[in-house]
């Protein structure tokens, strides 16, 4: 009779707390699948060791010269894709286009020494039949068009939809954007993987740019070094390469991550780590189609001097059909480079949400990039036609993700002069 009363109330309290265990691990494992906006702990900066000679030395006393300073500003935004609501916005009497979808915003972009988005579609033409679903895509020539006449100056090309059409469609497209002016890097129509590199009034710059997967593809007879894969021994000598040309900084563009988390996972934080590490000094991530946090590492040699090494895990969707939130949101993000003397430095770094708006006008399916925080000021002034329920949620992203983007440094954002939130200066 004791055992009835004891041993088995004891196995019921037992079973029913493994439960209860199990099912809190399970909404846990929800909870960090969904990403709720609030979850990163407050990190600040972490001080590494590294070799060296790794970087050009910076002395951040010099900052304090105000007399020959010069700045370039470097934009840079996430996936620009083309689905198929997008090809019905664009779509006109004689054929497409693409430039309304991004009229709200060239303001922005053009405003930059340079632009700087992922091109995360192929060109290879009509024939080889439009597609903006199943995972398989072809857009439009105009698309290049609209977005040189936005203002985009360079487009990444390595992602998991590089090979949508195969190499045919790598070749057509790199086509495109050289008859459009645009540069591009990440795909190879040979065996030689130039180094994509650009300068302005003094300062010089890397960009390369890898995916990690190409969505079951193989890689083309034609070429097997088409399509730039996340290997880090690859990188590690395109690193070198870059060094070698002696430009002043290194850009790495990693299409990664998991799609729509809106945390980073520790593969991008170790290979993060390993390529600022190996001689990096701006990470663009793209890919999870979600914002991911900003962070700010400062790194040190041998010799005590210190050179800080910037990351975005992810840049969200820039320009795209995905209509859930928060796939609908995207962003900005500004680097401020000064040369005071023989020195040059990231000075600043501003960021700012936008936020694609789909909808109907006359009947007619139209689509736009708005930026959450001028969309407000236009929309005050009388400037911009929008929906008041709009407008109050561009109020609420633009506080939950500037919060959110900045969750992992020491300063508390502020607006500067380019209403453009500041989440990195040189003090």
């Amino acid at each position: 009779m004791w055992i009835k009363k004891i041993i088995l109330p004891l196995l019921l309290v037992i079973v029913l707390s493994t439960i209860v265990i199990i099912s809190f691990g399970e909404n846990q494992e929800e909870n960090l699948r969904i990403s709720q906006i609030h979850q990163t702990p407050f990190v600040g900066p972490t001080v590494y060791d590294i070799p060296f000679e790794s970087y050009e030395a910076f002395d951040e006393t010099l900052v304090e010269e105000k007399s020959f300073i010069h700045k370039i500003n470097v934009i840079s935004v996430g996936d620009i894709m083309a689905h198929t609501i997008q090809l019905e916005a664009a779509k006109t009497e004689n054929g497409y286009d693409f430039y309304p979808q991004l009229e709200e915003i060239k303001d922005k972009i053009s405003s930059k020494d340079f632009a700087i988005g992922n091109l995360e579609t192929v060109m290879a033409g009509e024939d080889r039949r439009y597609s903006g679903k199943n995972m398989i895509f072809n857009t439009p020539d105009n698309l290049a068009v609209s977005l040189k006449k936005a203002g985009f100056d360079i487009l990444t090309t390595a992602n998991n939809h590089a090979l949508d059409r195969g190499f045919y469609g790598v070749k057509r497209t790199q086509e495109v954007l050289e008859k459009e002016g645009l540069l591009y890097t990440g795909t190879y129509t040979s065996d030689e993987r130039d180094i994509l590199t650009f300068s302005k009034d003094g300062f010089s710059f890397a960009l390369l740019s890898y995916s990690f997967s190409t969505n079951g593809w193989p890689m083309p007879e034609e070429n097997p070094h088409t399509l730039n894969m996340m290997e880090r021994e690859i990188i590690y000598k395109d690193i070198e390469r870059a060094k070698e040309m002696a430009v002043d900084f290194i850009i790495v563009a990693n299409h990664w991550g998991l799609e729509y988390h809106l945390d980073e996972n520790h593969h991008q934080r170790d290979l993060t780590h390993d390529l600022f590490y190996a001689g990096a000094d701006i990470i663009l991530g793209t890919h999870p189609h979600v914002l991911q946090p900003f962070d700010h590492i400062k790194m040190k040699d041998s010799s005590g001097m210190y050179k800080d090494k910037f990351v975005i895990y992810s840049q969200g969707n820039f320009l795209s059909g995905q209509r859930t939130y928060p796939r609908a949101i995207g962003m900005y993000i500004n680097f401020e480079f000064e040369r005071n003397g023989s020195q040059k430095y990231v000075s600043e770094v501003s960021v700012m949400p936008t936020y694609v708006e789909s909808g109907y006008k006359n009947g007619k399916r139209f689509m736009r990039v708005l930026d959450v925080y001028q969309s407000r000021l236009d929309y005050d002034a009388g400037q911009l036609d929008m929906s008041s329920s709009l407008y109050q949620n561009l109020q609420v992203y633009e506080r939950d993700f500037i919060e959110h983007l900045s969750s992992k440094v020491q300063m508390t954002p502020y607006l500067n002069e380019n209403n453009e939130y500041v989440i990195y200066e040189v003090n």
